[in-house]
C-alpha cells in the first residue's frame, strides 16, 4: 500500500514488521526526533525492525530499541516497561472524510501565504526555514535563523544572498540557481559556516515551490 503521510501530524500506521526511516531525522530538531522515535516504537510489532540512515542515531530514545547491526543502523524494538514520550500525539485523521468534503466543495479558498509557508516548512523541515522568491528576496521566515543569516551592513536589505553567513556564500547561490532552473529540491550536505566566532556543520535543503501553490 502506498499513501501520502505526514508523520508529524497524522496518526501513525501500526503493527509494522519493518520501518525504514533513512536520512529524515537529520532534518529535525532534537525534540521532534525524540517524538518521532517514540512514534516509531509505538508503530512496530514486538521484535519489529527499524532501519535508520547512516548519519542518524537513537539519541535519548536508545532504551526503546536494541541494536542488530550498528554499521547499517538496524535496530529491533525492545521490550521495555518504560513508556515512550510521545509528546503531542497526532489527532484522529480520516482520508475518507477529507475526500468527501473536497468533493462537495470543489471551490476551495486558497490559504494565505503565511499559512502555506507554515504548513510547508513544518511538514518538510521543522527546523528554521526561509521562503524567498526567485531573486532571493525574503517573503517569510519560520523559526530562528540567526545562526545562518545576519543583516547586511548598511542599508536594510531583505535578500537572502546579502544575509548569508560565511561558509554559505559560495555553495548556496549555485545550489539555489540549480533548484530554480531544474525546479527540484537540492540538498547541501555538511556545510561548515561561521557563527559569532564559532563554527557549525549544516545540511541545507532548497526546495522549489510552484507559484500556483501560492
Amino acid at each position: 500500500m502506498f499513501a501520502q503521510h505526514n508523520i508529524t501530524m497524522h496518526p501513525p500506521f501500526t503493527k509494522l514488521d519493518i520501518l525504514s526511516c533513512r536520512n529524515l531525522l537529520i532534518y529535525m530538531e532534537p525534540e521532534l526526533q525524540k517524538k518521532m522515535l517514540g512514534l516509531f516504537y509505538y508503530s512496530l510489532n514486538p521484535n519489529g525492525i527499524m532501519i535508520l540512515g547512516t548519519s542518524e542515531s537513537l539519541g535519548t530514545q536508545s532504551h526503546l530499541f536494541m541494536p542488530v547491526d550498528l554499521k547499517w543502523k538496524i535496530y529491533k524494538r525492545a521490550i521495555t516497561l518504560l513508556t515512550p514520550d510521545l509528546f503531542d500525539f497526532p489527532t484522529a485523521f480520516s482520508r475518507t472524510k477529507t475526500a468527501i468534503i473536497e468533493k462537495r466543495n470543489p471551490f476551495r479558498i486558497s490559504p494565505n501565504i503565511q499559512t502555506l509557508a507554515d504548513q510547508l516548512l513544518l511538514q518538510h523541515y521543522s527546523p528554521a526555514g526561509v521562503l524567498v522568491n526567485e531573486n532571493g528576496d525574503i517573503i517569510y521566515i519560520s523559526g530562528h535563523t540567526g545562526k545562518y543569516l545576519e543583516p547586511a551592513v548598511g542599508k536594510a536589505n531583505m535578500n537572502i544572498f546579502a544575509m548569508l553567513r560565511e561558509g554559505l556564500r559560495n555553495e548556496f547561490p549555485v545550489a539555489f540557481r540549480k533548484a530554480i532552473v531544474k525546479k527540484e529540491t537540492v540538498v547541501l550536505h555538511n556545510i561548515k559556516i561561521g557563527t559569532n566566532g564559532s563554527a557549525q556543520t549544516l545540511n541545507i535543503s532548497i526546495q522549489w515551490i510552484s507559484n500556483r501553490s501560492l
